[in-house]
């Protein structure tokens, strides 16, 4: 299993400090972990609720990993670790209390994504031109969306489309969306993302890109560009996870031009001398 990856984040042109946190690892030969996190908090503790509810993430699950336990319960046992640990971090520094953070991660193995989710950072995937959006937003405007009540443009311009009904380090408890065992495909894109690019760039202008750029570390580049072109209200932070190559280059071995003009050669010599062979024997 070929996979290329990018991530970057970047503060955004009217965020004072990046409280937006990623994290890429892998973890074996054939096994390879995402995750992009956007903290929320007062005194500047939406950075830490971030940096702290990932690093206890992906210590628990490298620790947990050696047990028998699937992918999919190795990351439910992972995440409530991480709230945990917020949590107790926010009890212990009354300046961090309230502090949380959104959380997706992703797991690929095996030709399978593994999925955990809470808050409104996103998980896309392009696949056969379109562009799926894989994760659903835990906010109170997404949830009146899927109601009917709104339109997705009317969600979209919502003043309170960023308001989380649910996240890590909120509560005790929680139940994080958990996506398992979902087919990837040579030639996949994933996108993970804070709302700093999905709220300044529509999910068609990121299609529009995975086009225009041909290598994740491009396109993770041009991206963040694009939203600070836009507007560059938040931090924006954006990973692009390739699986193989987009038009399957990888399958198809390159054309040795030397060879084939050898081969040719060669070809013509035989003919040549087949037909002086045949002249000979007509006028022989």
């Amino acid at each position: 299993m070929k996979i290329n990856y990018s991530g970057q984040t970047d503060k955004g042109r009217v965020r004072k400090a990046n409280e937006d946190f990623l994290a890429y690892e892998k973890i074996s030969e054939n096994e390879y972990l995402f995750i992009v996190a956007d903290g929320m908090g007062g005194h500047q503790a939406g950075d830490v609720a971030s940096k702290l509810g990932t690093q206890a993430f992906v210590s628990a699950y490298k620790s947990l990993r050696g047990n028998d336990d699937t992918i999919s319960e190795t990351m439910q046992q992972s995440i409530k670790e991480a709230n945990t640990t917020i949590l107790a971090k926010a009890s212990a520094d009354l300046s961090k209390k309230g502090m949380g953070t959104t959380f997706s991660a992703m797991v690929i193995s095996d030709m399978k994504a593994h999925i955990v989710h809470v808050g409104d950072s996103r998980i896309y995937l392009i696949r056969d031109n379109r562009i799926h959006k894989i994760t659903t937003d835990h906010t109170f405007v997404e949830k009146m969306m899927e109601e009917g009540r709104l339109s997705e443009e009317e969600a979209r311009n919502h003043p309170q489309k960023n308001i989380l009904y649910m996240s890590l380090g909120a509560r005790e408890s929680f139940a994080p969306v958990l996506i398992e065992d979902y087919e990837v495909r040579e030639g996949d894109l994933f996108i993970l993302c804070s709302d700093g690019l999905n709220n300044m760039v529509s999910d068609e202008q990121i299609l529009e890109f995975s086009f225009k750029h041909p290598s994740p570390t491009e396109m993770v580049a041009a991206l963040i560009d694009q939203a600070n072109e836009q507007g560059g209200t938040d931090n924006i932070t954006v990973q692009a996870i390739e699986i193989g190559s987009k038009n399957n280059s990888g399958e198809t071995e390159p054309i040795n031009i030397v060879k084939r003009k050898g081969a040719v050669f060669a070809l013509s010599f035989i003919a040549l001398l087949i037909i002086l062979f045949i002249i000979y024997l007509v006028f022989k």
